[in-house]
């Protein structure tokens, strides 16, 4: 062989290779220092009137403003959950509940919103959406053609509350707890494809709740279906092909940091879900939750998720001291993972006074934002 031929083979290979690098997504998650979550109105039971009255109070470019002011580098907005409304507008839901635009969804496309207001202030979004039907309205569950909840196998009927639990109801197995079904993966498919396709790249990643370990057993089963995990992941990536995924099976290590394995063949960042800085253990504390304790597979960004204040989506004031928060965060960045904090928000989309203030004071002595690291 010629030197000009092996040196034309040499350049030909690391051409490729180079190019190969420079097509791999821009794995922004891990830079954005931490970020916050919001459970807007997911535990009320609102009327299509009074959900789209709260909507219609969200001052967003008030709530973009508090967000900026914090440091946090993005954000988990919750589109809606189990009690089956949504914050934006989605013909696919709506159509397959045979309703109008208002009723089950909101006139107001909130999530656009806050999407073309975060971008302007370089603050990512990530939609949390639920991995199956609305649990809490069987009607829901049945018009998506979720699979139905029962009782030692048999489909029940909606006089049976869908979100009961075996230690009530002997037997009892709610949607989530059994393997979905294509019909279903076809419709949901449908529903998230349809928002992915609104936003683009506004939004640049999803956070589904309720895969739980059923649905990740059926996977493999499921993938020999024209409608299966895979059809529902790509419509989900339909508008933005880089957004990051996680799926969240539960608060243990195991699940929800991935230690055990992917949940779902397409995720690339952990769910993260805990209820503080440490492993909970039947002594109490274990080890303190970082990316070098609890490492998660390869490729898959760690990330933690925990309630700041009282709980999910509720409180008025920080439950931990701004310096702890800051040692957690700037430890765990320094492992090479990232965090969101849960924090409740009003109705017109307000932060607490008193939690904005620590929120804030984290901000502004935040390592990530002091030394500049964060960038997209």
């Amino acid at each position: 062989m010629s030197q000009h031929r092996l040196l034309l083979i040499v350049f030909t290979v690391l051409h490729g290779t180079i190019a190969a690098q420079s097509r791999e997504p821009d794995r922004w998650l891990g830079k954005t220092g931490y970020g916050l979550m919001f459970h807007y109105e997911a535990f009320k039971d609102h009327s299509p009137q009074s959900y789209n009255r709260a909507i219609d109070s969200f001052d967003v470019e008030k709530f973009a403003g508090e967000v900026e002011s914090t440091g946090a580098g993005h954000v988990i907005f919750v589109i809606g959950q189990h009690w089956g409304k949504y914050c934006a507008p989605n013909q696919a839901y709506e159509k397959l509940l045979g309703v109008k635009n208002g009723v089950w969804t909101s006139k107001r496309d909130l999530v656009m919103e806050i999407g073309r207001q975060l971008s302007r202030r370089n603050i990512r979004l990530i939609i949390y959406m639920t991995a199956r039907a609305p649990m809490r309205h069987y009607r829901v569950i049945k018009a998506m053609e979720d699979t139905l909840p029962s009782i030692n196998g048999k489909p029940v009927g909606p006089d049976i509350d869908p979100m009961s639990h075996p230690r009530k109801i002997k037997g009892f197995l709610r949607s989530e707890n059994q393997a979905p079904n294509p019909a279903f993966l076809k419709n949901w498919a449908e529903v998230c494809g349809e928002w992915s396709r609104r936003y683009g790249k506004l939004v640049s990643g999803w956070w589904f709740d309720g895969y739980k370990t059923e649905m990740r057993d059926a996977y493999n089963a499921l993938s020999k279906e024209e409608y299966n995990i895979d059809t529902w992941v790509a419509s989900i990536r339909s508008g933005n092909p880089e957004a990051e995924l996680a799926f969240n099976a539960g608060a243990h290590p195991l699940l929800s940091l991935c230690t055990g394995g992917k949940l779902c063949p397409h995720q690339t960042f952990t769910s993260g879900e805990s209820h503080d800085f440490y492993q909970r253990t039947k002594k109490g504390k274990g080890k303190t939750l970082t990316p070098r304790n609890f490492p998660a597979p390869r490729g898959v960004i760690w990330h933690l998720l925990l309630p700041v204040s009282k709980g999910w989506g509720a409180g008025e004031k920080s439950r931990f001291e701004t310096s702890t928060l800051k040692e957690r965060i700037d430890l765990i960045n320094a492992e090479g993972g990232t965090i969101t904090l849960d924090v409740p928000v009003s109705p017109d989309g307000r932060i607490p006074e008193k939690l904005l203030q620590t929120l804030q004071e984290l901000g502004k002595d935040s390592k990530k934002l002091k030394d500049g690291i964060r960038s997209f």
